[in-house]
């Protein structure tokens, strides 16, 4: 399988991608639920790719304590390129949630001078450049959800900007399970169970397995 339609290929023919993954010495492996694929204080210089199934970018503290910091699916990127981080006093790992195909890419074999100076290869460049801006805005995203004062306002506000990226005519979904969910949100995971419950009591939240629906109520403006 061929990441064709992820950003970092954007505007650039099959062909062309099938030679420049070649030029890029690119290397696929595959991975089963709870295995670790990467662990960035080893690589940073590599470049992930999700060709197939779905992973979770994982924080540990100097404690210990763990926090989800991205839900991964199928085309995201991820590395210490995208990170926006110099501390020295956490660790982030990649783990894979289901099975998991990678593709991966040095970043220097990326932005290194092309001998041909071919069209093709300043176009990756500039799609890296545009999905270092996407994930900048995504991280300004996570900050706005971690700011809230409650639990109840940091779901709140999880779910309503998963709610507003959905296309219309989609229904919303939760990418985490309820633990995964309590550790992206640095919340304990009972607590948050309880505030879930009374949402959908309160009518405010309906569930369905991961997807769900968020009621629009003046009491919980972000």
């Amino acid at each position: 399988m061929l990441p064709k339609d992820n950003i970092l290929f954007k505007g650039i023919e099959r062909d062309d991608c099938h030679r420049m993954i070649s030029c890029f010495n690119s290397e696929i492996r595959k991975f089963k639920p709870g295995s670790r694929i990467m662990d960035y204080s080893d690589n940073p210089d590599k470049l992930g790719i999700v060709l197939s199934g779905t992973a979770v970018m994982v924080r540990y503290d100097i404690n210990g304590v763990r926090s989800i910091m991205e839900s991964l699916n199928e085309q995201s990127v991820f590395g210490v390129y995208f990170t926006f981080t110099a501390s020295q006093r956490s660790s982030i790992e990649i783990v894979a949630e289901s099975d998991c195909e990678i593709m991966f890419v040095r970043r220097s074999e990326i932005t290194k001078r092309c001998e041909n100076a071919c069209q093709c290869h300043s176009k990756v460049v500039e799609n890296l450049l545009e999905l270092m801006s996407e994930k900048a805005i995504s991280l300004n995203e996570r900050i706005e959800v971690l700011s809230q004062r409650s639990i109840e306002d940091k779901l709140i506000s999880c779910l309503s900007i998963i709610q507003e990226k959905t296309p219309k005519g989609k229904s919303p979904q939760i990418p985490f399970s309820t633990t995964a969910l309590s550790d992206y949100l640095c919340v304990n995971r009972s607590a948050l169970q309880r505030e879930i419950t009374r949402l959908k009591k309160e009518g405010v939240l309906t569930i369905s397995k991961r997807n769900f629906k968020l009621q629009h109520n003046p009491d919980h403006d972000i």
